[in-house]
């Protein structure tokens, strides 16, 4: 950590302008910002392959409630094999 010698993070930049900043820079370098350690455990996913005609229709029941097909899917096949 540099202490006192942390600067504001620039704020007024185009998306190119950022893109090349934060390619030079670390968060640590600027005010209000300090390293932590994140733990997690990613769970492991099995993919399987749908016809295209059948995903848009389950696509499309999972656009009307309001959530990802995956979800969709899995709550389905989740209540199936209870």
């Amino acid at each position: 950590m540099r202490g006192n010698n942390k600067k504001p993070i620039p704020t007024k930049m185009t998306i190119k302008e950022a893109s090349d900043f934060w390619d030079e820079h670390s968060l640590l370098e600027f005010e209000g910002t300090e390293k932590v350690e994140v733990k997690f455990k990613l769970n492991k996913k099995q993919y399987i392959g749908l016809d295209r005609k059948v995903f848009q229709k389950l696509d499309a029941h999972a656009r009307r409630q309001k959530v990802t097909p995956e979800a969709l899917l899995e709550s389905w096949i989740t209540a199936k094999v209870r």
